[in-house]
């Protein structure tokens, strides 16, 4: 791998150069990246807050106005600012118009972790090299390494030229799934059934689902989508983890609704939700086991010990929801079976997101 602990990370860089920033985005992912800035003496180089033209209104973020592009280059036209992107989006629209600024501007999107406190910087790269040199070995095609050198780049630069080398066709999984074989598909994130609807209807030898959703508004979307999707298929409202039990989440958090300590999510109204694991569904003949659980995915890897085992189920694990995602992950399912060939795809997206091991 070229990538190297001597190799600069973002807040390294701004930190260096100490140009003006403008900020493309509001919200949750602002919030995180406001807050990296403040940790490393930067806020102050923030000169203003912009947002797509059907976004901008007449607000306040922070203590900024929130303004569009064009009034921003209006405005500090003449100071060679730097736009960081504060938001993810794969809607082609949203990416050509980030494609269009970052041809007139210097532009990164950070990669600021969707869950816990632990950043992707060169100091973190460093101290985990040996680890991730272990994942870029296993892997086993050259498309899987290409995607994992160029993921691990974007992380430590914000620089999504990385990405865009990394990005691989939406249906090039279906190869890597060729070989799914009779039986039970658990779908551990099924948001509105998505998933259910791609893997069912291409894997016909599916002859059964297990769909897991805890936030309740997809939920309900999802049940209703099972309907449309004939017999065999099981929604279970809840949480996924590596033990069973309850725990209190945010009643209002959309996709992240769990209020992980980590994650600095500020509760103000809470329900308790249940949490299983894929053992305690007691399922036979699970073929293939996707997981999107927001930050869980280790826990829930934990959890499904035993079907890994005496299933041996093809599997895809989202990889970018916490910064040691990227070799933890492999580690964690490696520990309990070695027999696995490992492969890497991202699709279009920015930040990060929609990035996947696949177990074969």
């Amino acid at each position: 791998m070229n990538a190297s602990e001597s190799k600069q990370d973002l807040w390294e860089y701004l930190s260096e150069v100490r140009r003006p920033i403008a900020l493309y985005g509001t919200g949750d992912g602002a919030d995180k990246i406001i807050s990296v800035l403040e940790r490393y003496g930067l806020k102050d180089l923030v000169v203003a807050v912009f947002a797509s033209d059907g976004f901008v209104r007449d607000r306040m973020f922070h203590e900024y106005k929130v303004i569009s592009y064009s009034e921003c280059c209006e405005k500090f036209g003449g100071r060679d600012f730097i736009v960081l992107v504060c938001f993810g989006s794969s809607r082609p629209e949203v990416l050509e118009q980030v494609a269009k600024i970052k041809s007139e501007r210097e532009l990164y999107v950070p990669d600021v972790p969707v869950y816990g406190n632990i950043l992707f910087t060169r100091e973190f790269y460093g101290s985990n090299k040996d680890a991730v040199e272990d994942v870029y070995n296993r892997m086993e095609d050259d498309a899987s390494r290409n995607c994992y050198e160029n993921f691990i780049s974007y992380k430590l630069t914000g620089d999504i030229t990385y990405l865009e080398r990394a990005e691989s066709d939406p249906d090039d999984e279906f190869g890597l799934l060729k070989d799914i074989t009779e039986g039970c598909f658990v779908d551990l994130g099924a948001y509105y059934g998505d998933t259910l609807i791609r893997y069912l209807n291409s894997f016909p030898c599916l002859n059964k689902a297990v769909a897991v959703e805890p936030e309740r508004h997809s939920f309900k979307k999802l049940t209703a989508c099972a309907e449309t999707l004939g017999p065999g298929i099981t929604c279970i409202n809840a949480l996924v983890g590596s033990h069973t039990g309850t725990e209190q989440v945010s009643a209002s958090r959309g996709r992240g609704t769990r209020a992980l300590a980590a994650s600095n999510v500020e509760l103000k109204k809470t329900i308790d939700i249940d949490i299983v694991t894929v053992d305690s569904l007691a399922l036979d003949n699970v073929s293939f086991i996707k997981f999107d659980v927001e930050g869980s995915e280790s826990d829930a890897i934990e959890g499904a010990k035993e079907t890994i085992k005496k299933c041996r189920p093809l599997m895809k694990i989202a990889c970018y929801h916490r910064s040691e995602d990227v070799f933890a992950i492999v580690q964690k399912v490696l520990e309990i079976r070695d027999d696995y060939k490992i492969y890497m795809r991202h699709t279009r997206c920015i930040p990060g997101w929609d990035t996947d091991f696949y177990f074969i």
